[in-house]
């Protein structure tokens, strides 16, 4: 499972602002799905790192506890 996060930051003091937008699974066959966190949008990507690059931002992995 993964994260798409982006840094929504703006203003004169240039701060960070991340924010997670989407999750996603790495699924068998090397692909990825996404969904937006809002709940509005569905993608299947060839992998986890083409969905961040195409939508912007960066995947970050999530581990179990």
């Amino acid at each position: 499972m993964f994260a798409r996060i982006r840094d929504q930051g703006h203003g004169e003091d240039e701060r960070s602002d991340l924010r997670v937008v989407a999750l996603g699974l790495a699924l068998p066959d090397g692909g990825a799905a996404t969904v937006e966190v809002g709940g509005n949008g569905f993608g299947r990507w060839g992998s986890a790192e083409r969905a961040a690059w195409v939508l912007g931002g960066e995947c970050v992995w999530l581990r179990g506890a």
